[in-house]
């Protein structure tokens, strides 16, 4: 499980090709749309514990629910989303919230 805040993977290039480096900054721009938007879902989070779907983020954000599963991946998540605790919360503290 995540808590805020977190980091979607940017990717590096260096070469001289400018059409990688075109489609490289243009996945950074995604990525960092994607991990503002996520970050702000998290920091408005009420539930204790809960649950994050790559096709609502990919929903709300406008990109391919590809793309979101790709970049989002390495949060920490399977191949559906992520799971994420409230924001001051501990993992022992959330699930004692839900076990009463």
């Amino acid at each position: 499980m995540i808590t805020h805040p977190i980091y979607v993977k940017r990717i590096s290039y260096r070469g001289t090709n400018a059409r990688k480096r075109s489609k490289v900054a243009e996945q950074n721009r995604i990525a960092a749309a994607l991990e503002a938007h996520i970050n702000k879902l998290l920091l408005e989070q009420t539930a204790p514990i809960c649950s994050y779907l790559y096709h609502d983020i990919a929903s709300a954000t406008g990109y391919s629910v590809e793309q979101v599963r790709d970049l989002c991946f390495s949060i920490d998540g399977g191949h559906n989303g992520f799971t994420a605790i409230k924001p001051g919360l501990s993992y022992d503290e959330a699930i004692a919230t839900i076990s009463q």
